[in-house]
């Protein structure tokens, strides 16, 4: 079961590795779930840590190497898909552009706007949901 991975779990699970997205995300890489991340998530990942957390961004690199060999990485397509006009905020309508293309299951994220989107492929789950599963 290909599950896609939004940036802030990855955020908060670098930030917080003792903390439940760290839990979802340890429970995403292994069987049967197949973890899957977008090359627009990661270039998100580099912005959100210079903005917010630059004094991080050893830690983020690190968090990336180890990170990277255990999950599939995948690139966003340029070409637009109509699911995404259900995402209100235009800047993540690529991710799930780029879920979408690489047939992901579930995708994972913590974002209100994926949340409570009417979107159901893939399935939108957070945190708490996914650790039930």
């Amino acid at each position: 079961m290909k599950v896609m991975l939004d940036t802030n779990i990855i955020i908060s699970a670098a930030l917080f590795p003792g903390g439940r997205a760290a839990q979802a995300l340890m429970k995403a890489l292994n069987p049967p779930f197949e973890p899957v991340v977008c090359d627009y998530v990661i270039d998100e990942l580099h912005r959100k840590f210079h903005e917010k957390f630059p004094n991080k961004l050893t830690e983020l690199e690190a968090f990336l190497y180890n990170f990277l060999g255990l999950v599939e990485l995948v690139s966003t397509p340029e070409e637009e898909n109509p699911s995404e006009e259900k995402i209100r905020d235009i800047k993540d309508r690529p991710i799930l552009r780029a879920a979408l293309n690489a047939h992901a299951d579930i995708f994972l994220t913590g974002d209100k706007d994926f949340l409570e989107s009417s979107v159901t492929d893939p399935r939108i789950i957070g945190v708490a949901a996914f650790l039930d599963m």
